[in-house]
């Protein structure tokens, strides 16, 4: 039996491998280019079908990462035959940022389970067009993404103090060693209550553990306007110069469903949501440990009540639309009789 030869074009940019008249390219930088070229020649040298038809899926792997998410992630990942990626049983494609993490997760061997759960609960957000932005923020910042699906940023806030009612001057706690008498000075603590250094409607009352709400409805979410309603969270190197010295960096869990806005001008470092969970600060003492799943309980129930919500939505729109084409179905009746 004849045995056909496989050709890898070099070039200063990319190499090309022809498949059935396709033509297979990857670039020349990429990390996979010289293992492409040795897949050829291992083709080239082989004359047992199974095993070329094993190469030649590698070379396709290699060459196309939708491909390659593809064929490494249990069926979890459709591919449209072009370069879109879908979770199996959705409309929206991934994006290129969430593609190349899938990538990197399964280049190093690590379980997709995180990605897979952040993209549902992105999907879940109701404001597509925030998607991108969302995915430029942490993209630019690198922040975190947790077993859950959720990310990690972070927030400064002050200590909220407590003022005499009749005086107004603050009320401070302060301790003495038993041993020396001199003052203990005063450690920051996850412990304390904290408050935002801008006033609003919500969020005024910070505590680790407990979620910040605000309802999405009351957020701005006009890219283009910098600071308006909403739960501000950015990345470290924001919060870092943000208010005085004796600010407090709390880490906070953000679900991308929550995510509100991210504004155009802080060069992606900054964002509105309407919701996140503060599990620590970084710059105290922690005393409890706060986990992502205290988090999924609440979040989880939120949920829930969204899927009712969704139900009942449902069956507003079909009614409405019963209600339309019976109209049209009257009409028509009238005009034909």
């Amino acid at each position: 039996m004849k045995m056909n030869y496989l050709v890898a074009k070099v070039t200063p940019s990319d190499v090309t491998v022809i498949i059935d008249g396709k033509h297979k390219r990857i670039r020349k930088d990429s990390p996979d280019a010289e293992l492409v070229i040795a897949l050829v020649k291992q083709y080239n040298s082989c004359n047992i079908l199974e095993e070329r038809q094993d190469i030649i899926t590698k070379i396709e792997e290699l060459c196309n990462p939708a491909k390659k998410i593809e064929f490494n992630s249990d069926g979890r990942f459709e591919f449209d035959g072009n370069s879109a990626m879908y979770l199996k049983g959705t409309s929206d494609p991934i994006p290129e940022f969430l593609a190349k993490k899938l990538l990197e997760y399964i280049d190093k061997g690590l379980n997709v389970e995180a990605l897979v759960n952040f993209w549902k609960n992105t999907m879940l957000n109701p404001d597509k067009g925030v998607r991108q932005q969302l995915f430029s923020f942490l993209e630019h910042n690198g922040h975190p993404i947790t077993d859950k699906g959720y990310f990690l940023a972070y927030k400064a806030v002050a200590i909220k103090r407590k003022f005499d009612v009749e005086t107004g001057e603050e009320i401070v706690s302060v301790r003495y060693d038993e041993d020396t008498g001199e003052r203990v000075e005063e450690k920051l603590s996850q412990s304390m209550t904290f408050k935002p250094f801008h006033s609003g409607s919500h969020g005024m009352t910070i505590k680790v553990g407990t979620p910040i709400t605000m309802p999405r409805e009351e957020c701005d979410s006009d890219p283009d306007v910098t600071c308006s309603a909403g739960l501000h969270v950015g990345s470290m190197a924001y919060v870092h110069d943000f208010g005085h010295s004796d600010r407090v960096v709390l880490e906070v869990l953000v679900s991308p469903r929550n995510v509100v806005a991210v504004p155009s001008d802080y060069n992606n470092t900054k964002m509105r949501c309407c919701e996140y969970y503060p599990i620590a600060i970084t710059n105290g003492e922690n005393e409890s440990i706060y986990l992502e799943s205290d988090y999924a309980a609440h979040d989880h129930a939120s949920m829930e009540a969204d899927i009712v919500s969704y139900e009942e939505s449902k069956r507003d729109v079909i009614k409405e639309i019963e209600r339309e084409l019976a109209e049209r179905k009257a009409i028509a009746e009238e005009l034909v009789s």
